[in-house]
């Protein structure tokens, strides 16, 4: 009998019933639902039915069509500009942004025009949300503007330093070594506050001991009476706990494959992004590999990077089998001579097990072309999850070997001190830090410019 309700309600749906629809989506089967309003694009209501359950989904290219070749008036402005982001129409997204008119859809819009190469609108944007950015928000908000006047060449263009000095700045906030090592007297409260501002800062507990201990015998050793006598062995003491994090990008000669591994949400596939934008300034051929099929949010993603970047791109459907786009992705840069090939990944951890297997797979596939590469096997580490971090890379060290980390969102994040634990515990060299959301704020990393700044 239940079996017949079931039946009876998919052909009422199939119908064009609304209620039969509703019903479908309220059991979980959105899927269907969406199949069966697909066949009911001309009737205005199920259209508007069928508009909804896509953004709920995240099928911002099929929204994207229903609002450009059905009904404009589907989707608000708001969405609108989403919609336009998601399928990489930027600079038609960007003047949806600004036509909303708050502070942060005016950032919105001249992050936008700047990626669309229109600095100028970039900046009427910029000035208008300075106008409006409430005290607390006013420096992300400057900081945004400081690169469109770069792009117009208004003011210098930031060095490495002036980068990583941004990036730190929060993780500097929580240490504040430049006030206790400012002529403090040296007692037991100096070293207490220490080690605590340092626990805060996501170093361990364990380092965070250490390098009190540490410190206390060097003042008694040299007699020393205030903290700034202090301040050139702790930068030497910091330096030796993380010496062996400073490790360079490989290149191969010919052709440079990068496997990239994280759980999503890490930044993975706008480290992917960046770099492509990196490797393609330099005037090498790029292809980006949507390896993530699981997520269609992954694909768009990664489409509307290879537009910002001018790389090439192979995908599929969602769902496809992540090999089988791997496996097409190399024949094409051996076939079109790609210098460069980046390669995106799911990171689903609650499937540990396929996760594994699927990440293997992908591997042996890139092997299969040429036994030596991938070049670098990179795993993207959020640093806003600071520690916590290093029981999800140990997952993907069990998959494949990894060759470097990626720190992401280190310019977010007041754990910038995690870089120790994660050194000291993966044994795996630090490649590259995230200091910004700007297209160029993926830097490498260098161990004495990083102390250097915890300090300025």
């Amino acid at each position: 009998m239940l079996f017949w309700r079931k039946s009876q309600e998919e052909k009422l749906a199939e119908q064009g019933d609304k209620n039969a629809i509703l019903s479908l989506v309220e059991k979980g089967k959105k899927d269907r639902a969406i199949q069966i309003l697909e066949n009911f694009k001309e009737n205005p209501e199920l259209r508007g039915l069928l508009y909804r359950l896509y953004m709920e989904e995240g099928k911002y290219y099929y929204a994207y069509q229903l609002v450009e070749h059905y009904d404009p008036g589907l989707a608000t402005a708001k969405e609108k500009a989403l919609i336009y982001e998601k399928v990489g129409e930027i600079e038609k997204s960007a003047q949806e942004y600004a036509k909303l008119g708050d502070w942060e859809s005016l950032k919105k819009a001249s992050t936008l025009f700047l990626q669309a190469k229109r600095p100028e609108k970039a900046l009427e944007c910029v000035e208008r949300a300075l106008k409006l950015v409430p005290a607390l928000k006013r420096q992300e908000v400057e900081e945004l503007a400081r690169r469109v006047k770069e792009e117009l060449g208004l003011v210098e263009r930031e060095s490495f330093l002036d980068k990583l000095r941004r990036g730190l700045k929060k993780t500097r906030e929580v240490v504040e070594f430049n006030l206790l090592f400012a002529g403090r007297k040296i007692d037991e409260e100096l070293f207490e506050e220490l080690e605590e501002k340092l626990i805060r800062a996501d170093v361990g507990s364990k380092t965070a001991l250490y390098l009190t201990q540490e410190l206390r015998k060097e003042a008694i050793r040299k007699n020393l009476k205030t903290s700034d006598q202090l301040v050139e062995y702790f930068k030497k003491l910091l330096s030796e706990q993380i010496s062996s994090c400073e490790a360079t990008l490989k290149e191969t000669e010919g052709r440079s494959v990068y496997l990239f591994l994280g759980v999503n949400g890490s930044g993975k596939t706008t480290t992917v992004g960046k770099l492509a934008y990196k490797f393609t300034k330099e005037g090498k051929k790029v292809l980006l590999v949507a390896g993530d099929t699981f997520r269609s949010a992954a694909i768009e993603q990664l489409e509307v990077w290879a537009q910002r970047s001018g790389a090439e791109l192979v995908k599929k459907h969602e769902g496809a089998d992540p090999a089988s786009v791997v496996y097409e992705a190399m024949q094409r840069a051996e076939r079109e001579g790609h210098q460069v090939v980046l390669v995106d990944t799911a990171g689903r951890l609650h499937t540990k097990e396929p996760l594994v297997r699927e990440l293997r797979k992908t591997r042996d596939i890139i092997k299969k072309f040429s036994p030596e590469q991938p070049t670098e096997t990179l795993l993207v580490i959020d640093a806003t999850v600071g520690q916590n971090s290093i029981q999800q890379a140990k997952i993907f060290k069990e998959a494949v070997e990894v060759t470097g980390i990626v720190l992401t969102k280190l310019d977010g994040s007041a754990k910038g001190g995690a870089i120790v634990p994660i050194c000291k515990e993966l044994g795996i060299p630090v490649k590259l830090i995230g200091v910004g959301e700007g297209i160029e704020d993926l830097q490498p990393f260098r161990v004495q410019a990083f102390v250097e700044e915890l300090f300025s």
